[in-house]
Order: structure tokens, then sequence, then C-alpha cells
């Protein structure tokens, strides 16, 4: 049987999203093997692979623009970061070469123990002239050997980059896959994937990250303080938070599901900067400790206590991919004893303490459907922790976001949200009038969800802003029964 491919590697391998992958695979009715594809049925699906546009090769260019500088380098062993890129251009278009003969030298055995079968059968009158066919047949075929162009080849030749530049992993029971690219650790790649496995400092201190290879090689990235007897270190553990792949993994990780509720907390965080966003809004960035990260899903809160006592319950509004640089959005009008506090910068570099997570709003487990957020007033909060998280994880076939009376113009998260619009294909962006009527909003929604029986909505905002949505959606022909919603006024 043909080499079967994930669909994540397969999608890398494509240049394009594993949601737009699925999409394909879905529109053209190709088949899946358990999740996986045939290297033939990715060529069908994408059968003009350019070689000179190569996405592998553009993560290798952003690796080397983002490494940081080292303190100490290697005696000379290793090139020139272009000269080594150069190279590895070079080793591309060689393994293309190699295999594409190799791929058809294999044909062209086929073709010709074929060709003679059917002269064996000829009568003995007709034998010369079959085989002087059959010569005729393999001189053209050499002629052609140079000359073919082998997708499959193409294909082969990326996949042999894709090791060199990064390596996957997959975690054992879930099967959940993802890659490490650069420095990243196992932990850090698995977060940025969206995945939220077992960890408490990312330091090395705790030992809450252990997890077990069971095939592939790693190495090590920093020295811990956390002791492996040798009993586990001869099993094969290792802490994810200090270690990279140099080889494709297969680890056994503890890994929260959806349902699960993550440990509750108590961190003591600093608060790094508060940026006012027009009159009534603010961005709250908290940092915690080296030795501490908060670990959250998106869409969850936190209840958050200043040094005076002054204490919110507030969503967090970035990415749980990055739990010690947290983000918080403050409505002036929401808390005015803690909004106050922000608003006239007391509390800027001051420690507050965190205590959570909480809530169920959160994204659907492996979902791959087209999905639309809709977000106002405070309900952006959680929405936009949801988008962050979706735009990681690349799994669904598309992104609708809608904001109802959206950011201040030109501030930062309304950059951020027509970015978003701007680099993502398979995201669209909407922002509304604050006074735009339910009906007017449900028929938005119709229009955005063109494949409504698929498509999963995440809405939230004021209780009786939320009623109304979901009333008006029902009345013009919408499920709202399967929509995920969450009252941020409550």
């Amino acid at each position: 049987m043909s080499k079967l491919l994930s669909l994540s590697r397969a999608a890398r391998l494509a240049g394009v999203s594993r949601g737009e992958l699925q999409k394909r695979v879905r529109k053209e009715g190709a088949d899946t093997f358990e999740g996986k594809l045939t290297v033939e049925i990715l060529v069908s699906l994408y059968p003009h692979i350019d070689m000179e546009k190569d996405p592998v090769l553009e993560r290798v260019q952003r690796i080397k623009r983002e490494a940081r500088p080292k303190a100490h380098y290697s005696d000379g062993w290793m090139p020139d970061p272009q000269v080594l890129m150069t190279r590895l251009k070079e080793f591309q278009h060689t393994l293309v070469q190699t295999k594409s003969s190799l791929n058809a030298s294999e044909n062209l055995l086929n073709e010709t123990r074929s060709n003679l079968q059917s002269a064996l059968n000829a009568s003995e009158e007709e034998l010369p002239a079959e085989v002087e066919r059959c010569i005729q047949r393999l001189s053209r075929a050499i002629d052609r050997l140079g000359r073919a162009s082998d997708a499959k080849a193409t294909l082969f030749a990326k996949d042999a980059m894709l090791k060199i530049v990064s390596a996957s992993v997959r975690l054992l029971p879930s099967g959940h896959e993802f890659f490490i690219e650069g420095n990243d650790s196992i932990l850090e790649a698995g977060l940025k994937a969206g995945l939220y496995l077992d960890y408490g400092c990312t330091g090395g201190n705790c030992g809450a990250c252990k997890c077990k290879v069971v095939s592939g090689a790693v190495r090590k990235l920093r020295n811990h303080d956390y002791v492996l007897s040798t009993k586990e270190q001869e099993a094969g553990y290792v802490l994810a938070c200090s270690n990279t792949a140099i080889s494709d993994l297969v680890v056994e990780a503890g890994e929260a599901g959806m349902s699960e509720a993550l440990p509750h907390q108590q961190i003591r965080a600093q608060v790094k900067k508060i940026e006012l966003v027009g009159e009534s809004l603010a961005l709250m960035n908290v940092q915690t400790p080296r030795t501490r990260s908060l670990r959250f899903k998106a869409g969850q809160s936190v209840s958050v206590t200043t040094e005076d006592g002054r204490t919110a319950d507030l969503y967090i509004a970035s990415c749980p991919c990055d739990g010690r640089n947290l983000q918080f959005i403050i409505f002036k009008e929401d808390d005015v004893d803690f909004g106050d506090a922000v608003f006239d910068a007391t509390l800027a570099r001051q420690t507050v303490l965190l205590e959570g997570p909480k809530g169920g709003f959160v994204l659907q487990e492996d979902s791959t459907v087209p999905t639309l957020f809709l977000a106002k007033e405070g309900g952006f909060s959680p929405i936009k922790s949801l988008v962050e998280q979706a735009i990681t994880i690349d799994n669904a076939e598309g992104l609708n976001l809608i904001h109802i009376g959206g950011n201040p113009a030109d501030s930062s998260l309304d950059n951020l949200c027509r970015s978003w619009d701007d680099s993502l294909d398979n995201f669209s962006y909407t922002s509304t009038a604050n006074d735009i009527s339910a009906d007017e909003l449900a028929q938005l929604i119709l229009n955005a969800a063109t494949d409504s029986d698929r498509t999963e909505v995440y809405i939230a905002g004021p209780a009786a802003w939320l009623e109304s949505v979901m009333d008006a959606a029902s009345r013009n022909g919408l499920d709202t029964g399967v929509w995920y919603t969450e009252a941020t006024d409550r």
C-alpha cells in the first residue's frame, strides 16, 4: 500500500492549512484511511506543486530571521545560515530528480515486463514484430526519464526537507499531532498547537510536564532542577519543557480534554503595562513569574485581586499558548472600583493575585467545520481568546468574526482584527454599528454562515442582547440550540 500521510503533514507538504485540506477532501470526495491520505490522493488534490514558492524553505527563512544571537558559537563546523539554506535548496532539487528517476524507472520496469509478457503470448510469426515494438517502447520511455515532471517526487523531497527543519510529535493516547520548529521545546510547540498539555512552571522546576518518549530522539535545551530518577530516565521519561525533538517523536503525555477541568491555581503576577484604548477601554498586560505559568483554556476567566483588595472577575483575552503573558480588556463602566485603578494607572507595575481558571465557554475539541464568532462589549474578551486559539490550531475550514460596535478606529485591537483579515486566507472580519437590530444581525449571521448546518457559532455579550439575538436568529430559521453562548454581565 502507498505511504500514508497524516492530515497535518499532508497539509504542510501541500502548503495549505489543515482546514483547507479537509475542505478540499470533503469537496472532492477523496478517500481517507483512518484520518490519513495516500501520496497519490494528495497529488491528485494538489497536482501543481510550486517548487519556487516552497513553504518549507520559507519557514527556514523565518526561523533564521527570528533566531536570537547566541553568546557562544560553534568551532566552525556549522556553515553560515545563508550558505546552509542554499545547500538545503540544492539538496531538495537533487532529491526531486533522484526520486523522480526512481519512480520513472519503476514504472518503466513494470511496463517492460507487461510488454514482454504480451510478446510471449504472440505466435511465432508475430514474435519478432512484438519484440521490436517492445524495444521501441523501451527507447521512448528511456528518453522521457529525464524530462518527466513528477509531483510525487516533489512531495517526497518536501517531506525530507520538512523532517530536516521540523519534527512531528504524536501524542498518546489522544493521537494529537503537532510540529516543532526552531528552538521550541516539546511543551512550547504543543501549547502553540492549541493542546492542553500538563505543565506547571515551564522552567523545569515542578516536573508536571514529565512525559515518556516511546520512539524518536530528543535533545535537552536547558538544565532543570527537577530530578528524574534513574529508573524514569531508563524508561524514556523527559521534561517536555526542557527538551526538543531531533527526529519525529511518539510521546505518552498527560493532556486535558475539552470537558476536563484544569486545576485551580493561585499565582501572584505583575501588571507590566496598561494601554488606554479610547476613553472607556484599556488593555492590561500581566506577566506571571518565570517559575509559574497560568494554565487555562481559551474563553475562561480568572479572579484578579489588587494589593489594596479590589477584586474583579476578568476574562482572559489572550491565547493559552502563552501562560506567562496574559492580556485583559478592561471596560471602565463594568467595574467602577477596579476600573478606576486601571484607568488612573495606579495598578501599573503592581502585583495582583490571579485565581482560577473557571468557565466552560471553550472551543470544541478537534472541530474542523467553519466557525463563526460573534461578540459585543465585554464579550469581545473571551471571543478574542477563542479566535487566537482557533488561529493557532489551524483546524477550521474558515473563521468568521463579527464584532458589534467594533474597537476604536486605529487602536491596537482594531488593527489586530484587520491584520487577521488581511493575512489569513480563511479569515473574515466584520465590524458593525453598535445599534444594529437583532433581525439585521440575524441576517448578517445567515450571510456569514453559508453552510449553517455545519457552522459552529460562538456568541458572547450582555445577557439581554444575547437573548434578543437568539430569538431573532430562531425566527430567521437558524438552529440556535447548537450555539455556544456566554453572558458576560452575570
